[in-house]
């Protein structure tokens, strides 16, 4: 093609990304045991997974095909989704929540430059692709309450346990990670 879109790298983003969030979130869906949580991960991993799609679709009908790079983070943090720690640990080794920004976020929300501000300053996006990254903006923020919504949720559910039980649960989650990484060592002692 002679006349590459200006904005196709925005798009090779997206679906990869999504593609990527989808394969988080539906592998942390899984196994959560917390139901409510399932649901609210299985929802935005539809959601990841229906916009991998159509932003793929819309650069084949440009023309073009995904680019897909290698991603060691990625692995890294798809490991910790399908992992038994715990899913306050996840919000924050998966989607890099903490208890700090993610009240941060609710609070500020309003007065912090909008990520996506900028998608729509190339004036050469065409009407169809338009329409697909509106939607798609407007689904990324309701996914983005949503996520704080059920963390703030976790966080609330663990700050009113009785006394102690949260801390204990903490503490033995603690262990539980110390004593799997402390296994994963001596395999790869063991095997190298």
């Amino acid at each position: 093609m002679s006349n590459k879109p200006s904005y196709l790298g925005l798009l090779n983003a997206i679906a990869v990304g999504e593609s990527r969030g989808y394969q988080l979130l539906s592998t942390w869906a899984g196994c959560t045991r917390d139901a409510e949580l399932a649901k609210v991960l299985n929802v935005i991993a539809l959601r990841e997974q229906e916009h991998a799609a159509a932003f793929e679709k819309r650069i084949c009908e440009l023309g073009y095909s995904v680019r897909r790079k290698d991603d060691p983070a990625f692995d890294a943090r798809l490991e910790a989704a399908g992992s038994a720690i715990s899913d306050r640990k996840k919000f924050k080794k998966v989607l890099g929540f903490s208890k700090k920004n993610a009240s941060k976020k609710n609070a500020d929300a309003r007065n912090q430059p909008d990520q996506f501000a900028n998608f729509f300053n190339d004036p050469n996006i065409d009407i169809q692709t338009g329409a697909l990254l509106g939607r798609f903006i407007a689904e990324e923020r309701d996914s983005g309450r949503h996520l704080r919504g059920a963390y703030e949720s976790l966080n609330g559910r663990a700050a009113s346990a009785p006394e102690g039980e949260g801390r204990e649960l903490d503490q033995i989650c603690a262990r539980l990670d110390s004593l799997t990484a402390t296994i994963e060592e001596l395999k790869a002692a063991r095997s190298g």
